[in-house]
């Protein structure tokens, strides 16, 4: 029998946990992040770690659930979310106040995002298109614009 499953739960940092350690560099190549990332992550909050993750060398042991968390992350980005929004939808899931109908607001206000910045990138393909199009590069917007830097 096959479960309806919700799609919020990808975020969950904690879902069935196991307790496997390992260090930054194995976390890197099963993630797919690199090192630099994931401790950027760290540093503004996205994967958190318990002071007494350390093993015996002073290194950080991360968990599987760090691990999950990652993926989460990753399955974020691909849907174009920016950290910041994926931070706020880590917290609403954990505060345990992300149900369906809240985050499918939340996606369709990143729909309403996207569509303008999709006009926006529209209308400066078209100043650039007019540069292109002109008959004489004398008078380029470009040029004139660098130019006037060197006065």
């Amino acid at each position: 029998m096959l479960r309806n499953i919700n799609p919020w739960s990808i975020v969950h940092p904690i879902d069935s946990l196991k307790i496997i350690f390992m260090q930054i560099g194995e976390l890197s190549k099963k993630s797919g992040f690199s090192k630099d990332t994931i401790r950027f992550y760290e540093k503004i909050g996205l994967i958190k770690l318990e002071d007494d993750q350390r093993g015996k060398y002073q290194f950080k042991d991360y968990t599987e659930g760090v691990l999950k968390r990652l993926t989460a992350i990753r399955k974020m980005k691909d849907y174009g979310f920016t950290l910041q929004e994926t931070r706020g939808l880590f917290l609403l899931f954990e505060e345990g106040v992300l149900e369906p109908a809240r985050g499918k607001r939340f996606v369709e206000r990143k729909i309403v995002r996207i569509d303008q910045q999709i006009n926006e990138l529209m209308a400066m393909k078209t100043k650039l298109q007019e540069i292109v199009d002109a008959p004489s590069c004398e008078e380029c917007p470009i040029g004139q614009a660098l130019h006037s830097m060197s006065c």
